[in-house]
């Protein structure tokens, strides 16, 4: 082991302290040099990737406010370590797969009905062992890159020839490692793209806006009731001819046909008016026949909580 003072002097010289007898050695460093490097700069770049993949993978709030919470989520895992992100990586972006009954999470809605809210979020799921073996190969890379860029010089004696030999082994093989999981993030990151691409196009197709405006899911899934625009007419039917509290389906037939005639039943995969009442769950129905040999007639009323 050097002593003290030769440790202290071969701090302050540096590379300089060199073995005057060496012939080799000053062109060996300066291959050290470079395979540093090499793996610092990839290392910079799965760093830059995996933080956009990290503060962009959900994001949630008030539509005409995404851009600027995105902005701040940015700025926020910028200031974080590599070991911070992966942590935070782990516990979002990827994670175990969970049974569908349990996966639906609360998306923070404010509940205001007047505050048009969205939530974009991306995740991979992937079977238990394979998630603890990911955990572990990360936690691993963020060991890698400490020992480098902190004990490097400490490790390996590369003023001496030899020293240089055993620190160009060691710099390949963790440019080897670091690689392997740049690669495996750019899939992530390239799948995560592809999501992307594909959600923007779904938001241009008349089927997202049917969906997102109207409540009428692709496909024939289904409706959305308690948000679908066939239902806030009826509701706003009753503003206008509700009676004691109920309000007469033929009266909001006429209205929702002399200003929304768009919005028909079958529009909703419904076969008439009253289907439309009981598909929604969202009315209370009465029917009454003013008097013998008189059509029956059907009265709604909004539900109570």
């Amino acid at each position: 082991m050097d002593k003290p003072e030769d440790s202290l002097t071969r701090a302050i010289a540096g590379i300089a302290a060199a073995d005057d007898n060496s012939v080799h050695l000053p062109s060996m460093q300066r291959e050290i040099q470079r395979k540093f490097g090499r793996n610092l700069i990839r290392l910079q770049q799965y760093e830059r990737l995996i933080k956009a993949l990290v503060a962009e993978h959900d994001i949630a709030g008030p539509i005409d406010e995404l851009h600027s919470i995105k902005a701040r989520q940015i700025e926020a895992v910028s200031k974080k370590t590599l070991g911070q992100v992966v942590g935070d990586l782990t516990g979002a972006y990827i994670a175990p797969a969970i049974p569908e009954s349990a996966s639906l999470q609360d998306d923070g809605h404010p509940g205001d009905p007047n505050v048009a809210w969205a939530r974009i979020s991306f995740k991979i799921e992937m079977k238990e062992d394979d998630f603890k073996e990911t955990e572990r190969k990360l936690a691993d890379l963020v060991n890698l890159r400490n020992e480098l860029v902190h004990h490097f010089l400490e490790k390996y004696d590369i003023w001496t020839e030899e020293g240089c030999l055993t620190a160009g082994i060691y710099l390949d093989d963790c440019f080897k490692q670091i690689d392997t999981h740049y690669e495996k993030l750019r899939g992530w990151a390239k799948h995560n793209l592809e999501a992307r691409n594909l959600m923007a196009g779904f938001t241009k197709s008349p089927e997202f806006r049917e969906f997102f405006v109207h409540g009428i899911m692709p496909g024939g899934a289904g409706v959305f009731w308690a948000s679908s625009t066939i239902v806030n007419l009826l509701v706003a039917a009753e503003a206008t001819f509700s009676k004691d509290g109920w309000t007469l389906l033929q009266h909001a037939i006429d209205y929702i046909g002399q200003h929304e005639p768009k919005h028909t039943p079958m529009r909703y995969g419904c076969s008439s008016w009253r289907h439309v009442l009981h598909e929604s769950e969202q009315f209370e129905v009465r029917r009454e026949q003013p008097a013998p040999g008189i059509p029956t007639v059907t009265w709604y009323r909004s539900r109570v909580g």
